[in-house]
């Protein structure tokens, strides 16, 4: 028996100053509005402590409500409305005129205080037709009548323009059933964990876990699986810059399994919660200009204005449209993606379920419709896509709004925050890395969330949390496979759990598909207690 010395697991420096940007986004409460004197002291003070990173995203928390995400607003007040990268010579266009001076190649308008931002933005306003004295020119009032033309921004609204084609190459089938225990003897299962926006580690997973050909490429890939099920556990968003291209990848894989009499699932994590509810402070800026070059550049092009981008309040238009509920690609995407499945004896989720998280919805199933009824529907009443708004505070609140609402409603499965039991964000099961978990109640709970599942599961696969390598814990019924393999993370060596259906009376085949060529037996990587 070998056993795992326990190490922990280092982020890169990038990623270690992000982590910073949140220690410095939980100094300021969430009570305050954006640009008041107040929130400008606690910035101050954020960047006084060294802790601001120029660059990203950053949000507050009440240091009360620190793990809800119901809780955040955004205090990243609105660039210029940053307009997310609007120049600020460029005025902003009636939607019947087309765009011809935006480029989404242009470098985010970060890094400036609130008051700053109040000030370029009232500027910026005033020259697109709004008012920051409340006034109300022609124009505006045109364009309140014209704002009827485009009562919601969702892939149906646009089917109509070239968007919709692009919106089309994330299209995701929807597993069969969320409970898949009808296997046939040596069918394969293959699991792997955190992608984070790198798409060179997401390639080394699907070749090592047999279901991409080698050969092909990760804008025209070939599924190499036959009728193998493949199960990423969550997070492919944030902390890379090739985000989309990830989604595009797994989604064109995922067609092609389905013919193919394989599946590829994808779950939800904690950074796609994030994102869903406007929240970007994990995210990088070549995965932000991403977003402005295959989704925004798009929108812009469909209304023949960029206008839009005023509802979102500089806070990543572009990604807040995609991600939101009844966004872009909510429908084809996000509402077949799942909180967790069961396939044959094993449960997949991205952090962990317990008893209680199965007994507030009734089962798995339940839960994952929750999960699909929030993000099906828009849950807010902000949709302005002409930009008819009278005045910067107009704006800052409208954007307050959509952001409430979303996590005003966000089902239980797919909220918390760090240190929270959620199936997105717990690591009762992980924590620490690579040794056994430090809650002593974890062998309790994962015993309990098993029966409670039911179905001869035996076992429970997560991500999450950063291993070195692929391990089990809890007598072999925690599997944690999130090996920091993006660049934005570790960079680790690239793992995958196989596991082997075993037919009745027999046990399931465990191993691990290494970058070698190696299969490790499951014994080799179990971490145990160690008497004293």
């Amino acid at each position: 028996m070998k056993f795992l010395a326990q190490r922990k697991p280092q982020r890169n420096d990038k990623t270690n100053t992000k982590r910073q940007t949140t220690t410095a986004a939980k100094i300021m409460t969430a009570t305050l509005l954006l640009g008041s004197s107040s929130s400008r002291a606690a910035f101050a003070a954020a960047t006084a402590s060294g802790l601001r990173q120029r660059g990203t995203s950053s949000f507050c928390q009440s240091s009360s409500a620190v793990s809800s995400l119901g809780a955040f607003v955004p205090t990243r007040s609105v660039s210029a409305l940053a307009l997310d990268a609007i120049h600020p010579s460029t005025p902003l266009v009636a939607a019947n005129k087309p765009t011809t001076s935006f480029s989404p190649h242009r470098p985010l308008a970060f890094g400036l205080e609130p008051f700053h931002y109040r000030s370029s933005l009232t500027r910026q306003f005033s020259a697109s037709g709004g008012s920051s004295s409340g006034e109300e020119s022609a124009d505006v009032a045109l364009e309140h009548q014209e704002k009827k033309r485009y009562p919601t921004l969702t892939a149906a609204a646009l089917a109509d323009t070239n968007l919709s084609s692009n919106i089309h190459m994330y299209d995701l089938p929807p597993p069969p059933s969320d409970i898949i225990t009808d296997l046939e003897p040596g069918r394969r299962i293959v699991a792997f964990g955190d992608v984070h926006g790198d798409i060179e580690a997401l390639k080394s997973f699907l070749v090592i876990a047999g279901v991409m050909d080698p050969l092909s490429s990760v804008e025209e890939p070939v599924w190499s699986g036959d009728n193998t099920i493949c199960v990423q556990c969550g997070d492919i968003l944030d902390r890379g810059d090739d985000e989309l291209a990830c989604f595009r990848l797994l989604t064109s894989l995922s067609r092609q399994a389905r013919d193919a009499g394989g599946e590829l699932i994808l779950l939800y994590g904690n950074h796609e919660s994030l994102n869903t509810v406007g929240l970007f402070q994990y995210a990088n800026n070549g995965g932000n200009l991403e977003f402005e070059r295959d989704i925004g550049a798009s929108i812009d092009a469909a209304l023949d204005s960029n206008r839009w981008r005023l509802m979102f309040a500089g806070n990543q238009a572009s990604r807040w449209s995609a991600f939101e509920p009844g966004g872009l690609l909510a429908a084809n995407l996000l509402a077949n993606m799942k909180v967790s499945v069961v396939v044959g004896r094993t449960i997949f989720v991205h952090a962990g379920l317990t008893a209680s998280h199965v007994d507030e919805y009734g089962s798995i199933e339940g839960m994952n419709k929750a999960a699909r009824n929030w993000i099906l529907q828009p849950h807010h009443g902000e949709h302005d896509y002409v930009g008819t708004y009278e005045t910067v505070a107009e704006v800052v609140e409208s954007a307050q709004k959509r952001a409430r609402g979303a996590t005003k409603k966000m089902p239980n499965c797919l909220g918390g925050g760090t240190g929270e039991q959620s199936p997105v964000w717990m690591r009762n099961y992980s924590s620490p890395n690579d040794t056994v978990p430090k809650d002593p109640r974890a062998q309790q709970l994962i015993d309990e969330a098993l029966e409670k599942v039911g179905h001869g599961v035996q076992r429970m696969v997560m991500g999450h949390t950063p291993q070195h390598r692929i391990n089990a814990a809890l007598k072999g019924k925690a599997w944690r496979v999130d090996v920091g393999a993006s660049r934005g993370v570790m960079h680790g060596r690239p793992e995958v759990l196989e596991i082997v259906h075993g037919g009745e009376g027999e046990e399931d085949a465990v191993s691990i598909l290494t970058t070698d060529g190696e299969k490790v037996d499951s014994s080799d990587r179990q971490v145990v207690e160690m008497p004293l």
